[in-house]
């Protein structure tokens, strides 16, 4: 636990988290298994340490330097560095746009909800078990279809305004398990949140039973 509160040092405007960091390391190691990339990235990407090894033994100076590495990595795949495309949070009141909240705790931001998904499919492959199959044939179709599933897979869909009023959307079960602790958190007023019923259509931000938190 030493290790981590170091790591929990680094600064969220320039590195994530250790935790954060390891599936960002988890995901390039599953994309090279599913992918022929440049054998020099692949090198690369087969000498990163693994992501238990990161949260475990990692040091604040460790997890810099590998930052370094993996944000190279992913520029290379993506196209984005990983700060500037995700643009991961610390404090609720930096936030404004488009959310999606994940039950570990990392949080992506985007110019919308289906676009933060599409530039991010491993990452949500990872840290929502999905499969990548699947979820590759959601994203070729209707996109209010993608996003139900996801909320579906316990991810919480998030909109905050420039006044600071938020919405979010969660399955029941996200709800239950973290979701509602997750939203009380926040200091945003009002907090509404839209519980999710699957057996019904859905159609954007008026699906859902909405509750006031």
């Amino acid at each position: 636990m030493k290790i981590i509160k170091q790591a929990d040092t680094i600064k969220a405007e320039e590195y994530p988290k250790v935790d954060v960091l390891a599936t960002y390391v988890e995901s390039l190691k599953m994309y090279l298994e599913d992918n022929s990339i440049n054998p020099k990235l692949a090198d690369l990407i087969e000498t990163l340490p693994s992501p238990t090894k990161i949260i475990k033994d990692f040091s604040y100076q460790e997890c810099k330097i590998l930052f370094e590495t993996v944000n190279y990595l992913w520029r290379q795949i993506t196209g984005g560095d990983i700060i500037d495309e995700n643009k991961i949070y610390d404090k609720p009141e930096t936030l404004f746009g488009n959310y999606w909240i994940m039950s570990n705790g990392v949080l992506l931001h985007g110019i919308n909800h289906y676009s933060i998904v599409k530039q991010n499919t491993n990452l949500f492959s990872t840290l929502l078990n999905l499969n990548g199959f699947a979820l590759q044939q959601y994203l070729a179709g209707d996109p209010h279809e993608l996003i139900r599933y996801i909320i579906e897979n316990g991810a919480v869909r998030v909109f905050v305004t420039k006044d600071k009023r938020a919405y979010f959307q969660m399955s029941e079960d996200t709800y239950a398990d973290w979701g509602k602790a997750k939203v009380k958190k926040y200091e945003f007023k009002p907090r509404i949140v839209r519980i999710i019923d699957f057996k019904s259509p859905y159609s954007g931000w008026t699906s859902g039973i909405a509750v006031k938190l």
